[in-house]
């Protein structure tokens, strides 16, 4: 469990060379880390930042978004356990098409189906304000209702974790790290038409180097991944629509409240990320030990193999608990949490 000062970190600024840096757990930031949820959320979805979003999706989709509006970003849920759900960035641009785009950070055995059932969360807010302005129009004296007739809705998915099933399909496309889906045909493949757009942007499988940023898309996908450890906005990218991504993006003209959001941040995935390689290592360490010992106790090579398997199995059981206490602790949402561990928020909910 982290300390009170780690729950509420004092946000300490220094000056060097005459630029500000934010200084976290030891090390100078100048930009925020938006491959974190908080990072993320400030720069894209904040009010002032709609210029920078649509020239992201415009870039990286092909879209032609001329105006963006930020709509709420909490949704009822459609079970008992999962009380509400809260998209990083969602908006609509001035034709009601509709845009729910967030950074995943975390493996998720299931991401893809996930990204469905958000976009079923897009639809029915959609649904929801169709149906109000009809039942206006209905108490006008209109016997009109609501045909189903949706505006198109985008499920942009940022992912910062290796991942198979995301580009495997991609691997001949020319930009091979954005996948996009709709439901279409098995046999003809023609669209059915409703406009629904499941899109995964692998951030984990781009890797080229800035010298290799040959267009607006490396560099937007670039300067996604790895602002967190640059000192500086690249030439490349003066003078484009991305150096307002860095303007944005600096956190000496960040209020107060948000360096201190983005910190805790940081301060967070430092210590699940250490207390994943402290238990990973005693996992490991662990089943050579049992492994060993039950391997020479058979005599046999197979019993070596057997005993590493479950100690290798008991590792992972005992730091996948730790892992979620840790979690908890640090005030991460059960919901949250049953996704990182991927386990049930009952499973979850019994470790509390």
């Amino acid at each position: 469990m982290r300390n009170d000062s780690r729950k509420t970190p004092e946000v300490k600024m220094i000056e060097v060379d005459g630029v500000e840096y934010q200084l976290i757990d030891g090390r100078l930031y100048r930009y925020a880390d938006i491959t974190l949820d908080k990072g993320f959320k400030i720069v894209f979805g904040r009010i002032g930042s709609e210029d920078v979003l649509m020239n992201m999706l415009n870039r990286l989709l092909g879209t032609k978004i001329r105006r963006l509006e930020y709509r709420n970003t909490e949704h009822p849920g459609m079970t008992e356990d999962e009380r509400f759900s809260r998209f990083d960035v969602y908006c609509e641009d001035e034709e009601g098409n509709a845009f729910q785009v967030e950074m995943q950070n975390w493996s998720q055995k299931y991401y893809h189906k996930r990204a469905v059932y958000y976009s079923s969360l897009v639809l029915l807010d959609q649904a929801e304000k169709a149906r109000k302005v009809f039942n206006e129009q209905t108490a006008k004296g209109s016997r009109r209702s609501w045909d189903y007739d949706y505006r198109p809705l985008f499920v942009v998915s940022f992912l910062n974790f290796s991942n198979d099933w995301t580009t495997r399909k991609a691997v001949s496309k020319s930009v091979p790290w954005i996948s996009t889906y709709r439901y279409s045909d098995v046999d003809t493949k023609d669209e059915l038409g409703d406009g629904t757009n499941i899109v995964f942007i692998d951030l984990h499988g781009f890797s080229k180097s800035i010298e290799e940023c040959t267009s607006l898309e490396d560099m937007w996908m670039y300067s996604i991944k790895n602002m967190r450890e640059l000192t500086s906005c690249p030439d490349s990218a003066k003078g484009t629509e991305i150096e307002d991504l860095y303007r944005k993006s600096e956190l000496a003209k960040m209020t107060y409240e948000q360096r201190k959001r983005i910190e805790e941040d940081i301060m967070t995935q430092n210590d699940i990320l250490n207390s994943i390689r402290e238990q990973l290592e005693d996992g490991k360490l662990k089943a050579m030990a049992e492994g060993r010992e039950e391997g020479l106790a058979a005599g046999r090579a197979e019993g070596l193999e057997q005993g590493l398997e479950q100690g290798l199995e008991q590792g992972r059981s005992a730091a996948r608990k730790e892992l979620v206490m840790k979690m908890l602790a640090a005030g991460i949402a059960v919901e949250q949490v049953a996704m990182i561990a991927e386990m049930s928020v009952d499973d979850v909910l019994k470790l509390r």
